[in-house]
């Protein structure tokens, strides 16, 4: 912090702080040419925001009810050992919290309703097939194809959407006429549905 910085956060009785390390994402070549690759198709195939607007982009959630990673604290000079500015150093086991698991989309003047599924001896929420199956693709999706809903669902590369040629899910979709692509890999931030979660995860 400049000098100049320090003088105002006197000034003002603000709070002290210290500049944290940025958590940048790293990209490797090879999935940077993925990227351009599938950007540059996509936008060949959809070259205006409103050829977008059939898509519902869709991704699970997962989060535990209880603290998780690192809590960042911002005290006020002489709070460093106040009660209520101090984490304690060991924290809850995994087992100790609740992990929830959900599931939603998103889309042009779109938002479905959050999906909440339980994965048997899974407690990371990893999506099997079956699950996604008979949880989401039955439970979620097969409406909005009942009632004539045009749109092209959005996916992660997770294998539990069924990625592989032949499997459950993709006989599913085929047999339900169900229109969907698979993002580019390693790409999260090309998906509009992973700042929706932002909040949920904080």
């Amino acid at each position: 912090m400049s000098k100049s910085a320090k003088g105002r956060v006197s000034l003002f009785n603000l709070p002290r702080w210290h500049p944290s390390p940025m958590f940048n994402g790293w990209v490797s070549p090879a999935t940077a040419k993925r990227r351009l690759n599938a950007a540059t198709i996509a936008l060949r195939e959809r070259p205006t925001p409103q050829h977008w607007r059939d898509i519902r982009w869709s991704d699970e959630v997962h989060f535990s009810l209880g603290p998780e990673g690192r809590i960042m604290i911002i005290r006020k000079s002489g709070e460093r050992n106040c009660p209520d500015c101090i984490q304690e150093a060991r924290a809850p086991e995994p087992k100790h919290l609740k992990r929830l698991h959900a599931w939603a989309a998103i889309g042009w003047n779109f938002k479905s309703d959050l999906y909440f599924y339980e994965v048997p001896g899974n407690s990371n929420g990893k999506m099997s097939m079956q699950i996604y199956r008979d949880e989401i693709l039955d439970k979620a999706v097969s409406p909005w194809l009942a009632r004539g809903d045009q749109f092209v669902l959005e996916e992660d590369g997770d294998s539990g959407h069924g990625t592989g040629k032949n499997n459950i899910v993709r006989d599913w979709k085929q047999q339900h006429g169900l229109k969907y692509f698979f993002n580019t890999p390693g790409s999260p931030d090309l998906s509009p549905i992973e700042n929706g979660w932002n909040v949920v995860k904080q």
